[in-house]
C-alpha cells in the first residue's frame, strides 16, 4: 500500500515535484518546445496535494519574478502571470504592497541598475519549499524526510535593518553550497525549468538537497 510522502495516510493521487504550474505549456513556448515531459511525481493524498494549489503559485509568483530567473521564468511572467492578472488586477498588487526601489549590482559585469524590491510573505514560501523539498526527499531517498529539516532558499535577500550582515550569510551559504554540488550530478528532465542535486554524507549525516527555478533561483535544504 502506497502512503503520502508527507504522512501516514493512504496515497489518492500523483503529486508533481515541483509543482507543475511552474512549468510553462506548451502554448506559451515556441513550437515543438515541451518543458512538461517526465515530470517528477510522488504518491500524495489529498491534504497534501491539491490543497496546497494557492502557496504552489504564490510561489510561481516570487519565482518569476526574481532577478535571477533565466528567460524561461521571465516568459512565465509575460504569458501565465500577465493572463492571471489581466483577469484579476489586485495580484500584482499584493505583491508590490510595501515595495521599495532598489539598487542592484550585476557581480559579473559590475554593473549597476534600479529595480523594486518586494516583502513576500516568508511562511508561504516556507511552506511551500518544505512541502517541495520533502516530496523530492522520498522521490530520491526513497524515504520520508526527517522531522526537522533546514529550508534555505539563497535567492532570497533581506531589506530589513542589518541586511548587509544578512545578505552577506545568505551569499555565503550560497557559495558554499555551489562548491559542495560542484561535481554532483544534476537531476531533471527540464533542467531549463527546475534541477536539483544530491549528496548523502553518510550514516548519522545530513543528507542535502540544491534546487535550480529557472536556473538563477537557488535553495539549499
Amino acid at each position: 500500500m502506497n502512503t503520502c510522502y508527507m504522512c501516514d495516510d493512504v496515497a489518492t493521487s500523483s503529486e508533481h515535484v515541483p509543482p507543475k504550474c511552474l512549468f510553462p505549456k506548451k502554448k506559451d513556448l515556441p513550437r515543438g518546445v515541451d518543458l512538461r515531459k517526465t515530470l517528477i511525481t510522488v504518491p500524495s493524498c489529498d491534504l497534501h496535494n491539491s490543497k496546497k494549489s494557492s502557496d504552489d503559485e504564490y510561489l510561481l509568483y516570487c519565482l518569476v519574478m526574481s532577478i535571477p530567473s533565466n528567460e524561461i521564468g521571465k516568459n512565465q511572467f509575460l504569458t501565465k502571470i500577465m493572463r492571471a492578472i489581466e483577469r484579476n488586477p489586485s495580484l500584482i498588487r499584493k505583491y508590490l504592497n510595501n515595495h521599495q526601489n532598489v539598487s542592484i549590482q550585476n557581480m559579473e559585469t559590475g554593473e549597476w541598475s534600479q529595480s523594486i524590491g518586494c516583502q513576500v510573505d516568508d511562511n508561504r514560501i516556507d511552506k511551500s519549499l518544505e512541502q517541495l523539498s520533502r516530496a523530492l526527499y522520498f522521490h530520491h531517498f526513497g524515504c520520508k524526510a526527517p522531522s526537522e529539516i533546514g529550508i534555505y532558499p539563497n535567492f532570497l535577500l533581506s531589506m530589513s535593518q542589518g541586511y548587509r550582515e544578512t545578505n552577506e550569510a545568505i551569499e555565503k551559504m550560497d557559495t558554499m553550497s555551489e562548491q559542495l554540488f560542484s561535481k554532483e550530478k544534476a537531476h531533471g528532465e527540464n533542467p531549463d525549468v527546475f534541477k536539483y542535486c544530491a549528496v548523502d554524507l553518510g550514516h548519522e549525516q545530513p543528507k542535502i538537497l540544491r534546487l535550480y527555478f529557472y536556473e538563477g533561483n537557488r535553495v539549499t535544504v
